[in-house]
């Protein structure tokens, strides 16, 4: 049987939340958080979903006198686990009666370690800053966000009415208007998603299939690497957000990939839906069931090598009505993943930062009509003389 493997994908890049400031002079107070991860109001922000806390670097300017580390690496944590939620330091941090502050703020699902992570020291020199992640090791349910630099925020100036950004709780149609800090956060690491069904562009009346993957992975993913990301500088004198560099909005890997070969992994693709798994087409159809065989998880943002391969091993069947009339075992069928196309044109070589990749594979299980091309041989002929 002739067997194809086709490669779709779906990939979502977050939009950015509207951000806009609107200064109101009030009292000094507790310095808190307004918090919004990097999407629209219709898919859903709520921070809380993603992380439990995240830790903010704060860098003091007087009026006059050297720049001051006034909130260390301090860990931000939500007054509540359900929305709507305030986001603040366990210890009270007030604002300053005058000068101004620079946040730098980021978040990990899981701990970074000492070794991995250098928040730098130059935030001092200018309004500008660096964090450095080396050698991370990416693991399934891994979520590092950075969230947008935070310049020139003052006691009546740090998104006092709340507009700076739509914190858009849990069910992305409200706002709790809670008044803080503007902390957008964007994602640094990309994920996956693998569906795979059956489908073919040539019908076979009469003929059902039915396909049991046994086996699938994706060949030579690797799974550790480094980044370096540099805020932006200003000369503005209001309260202004910045994203850092390289952009995690969706559009490069940013990260550099490891070279060592033992930080390259295979990901393991499996039914995890409740039914049997087999993946199905009726006689006379072009498309068959879909099931999902990795749910969206965490990888490297990278460019795609060659040797990036998916693998897929099946059985098959071949059916008239309820009647098996062929089986094959241990079908292979495998492709490049960088030969995955979003359209027509645009091939996706890279996975970049901030993005969601949702592959749908379609395994094409119709054989080649069987047809026949009929000759007869030339007679000989013999000739024989007889004498009577």
């Amino acid at each position: 049987m002739k067997k194809i493997i086709v490669i779709a994908l779906a990939a979502l890049v977050a939009l950015a939340a509207c951000t806009k400031v609107n200064p109101e002079e009030k009292k000094a107070d507790a310095i808190s958080f307004e918090v919004a991860t990097y999407m629209t109001k219709a898919a859903g922000n709520n921070f809380l979903k993603e992380c439990s806390s995240f830790y903010t670097n704060a860098w003091y300017y007087p009026a006059s006198g050297d720049a001051q580390n006034y909130m260390p690496n301090v860990q931000i944590l939500p007054n509540s686990t359900t929305a709507p939620t305030q986001w603040a330091p366990a210890v009270a941090y007030y604002w300053p009666k005058s000068g101004y502050i620079n946040f730098f703020s980021y978040a990990s699902k899981n701990a970074l370690s000492t070794n991995e992570l250098d928040l730098g020291n130059n935030y001092t020199n200018n309004k500008g800053g660096q964090i450095k992640i080396t050698n991370h090791k990416v693991v399934a349910d891994d979520n590092i966000m950075i969230a947008d630099a935070v310049y020139n925020a003052t006691n009546a100036s740090h998104n006092a009415d709340g507009t700076a950004v739509t914190d858009n709780l849990a069910t992305g149609t409200t706002d709790s208007n809670f008044k803080g800090v503007p902390t957008m956060f964007r994602h640094l690491l990309a994920q996956v998603k693998f569906n795979i069904g059956l489908a073919t562009t040539s019908t076979h009346a009469g003929t059902n299939y039915i396909a049991t993957v046994t086996s699938a992975k994706i060949e030579k993913v690797v799974n550790k690497g480094s980044i370096t990301l540099t805020a932006g500088t200003t000369t503005a004198a209001a309260l202004t957000t910045m994203p850092w560099s390289p952009a995690s909005d969706g559009t490069v890997p940013g990260w550099t990939k490891s070279t060592v070969t033992t930080d390259v992994e295979d990901l393991t693709l499996s039914y995890t839906g409740n039914g049997d798994g087999k993946l199905t087409l009726a006689a006379d159809s072009n498309t068959g069931n879909s099931e999902l065989f990795l749910d969206f998880r965490s990888v490297l943002p990278q460019a795609l090598a060659d040797d990036v391969v998916i693998t897929i091993k099946y059985d098959l069947q071949a059916l008239h009505g309820q009647t098996v009339y062929i089986t094959e075992k241990d079908l292979v069928v495998s492709a490049k993943l960088n030969t995955a196309r979003l359209n027509a044109t645009t091939a996706i070589t890279s996975w970049c930062m901030n993005k969601r990749y949702t592959y749908n594979i379609t395994i094409d299980p119709v054989t080649e009509v069987i047809t026949f091309d009929p000759a007869v041989a030339d007679w000989t002929y013999a000739t024989g003389s007889l004498a009577l």
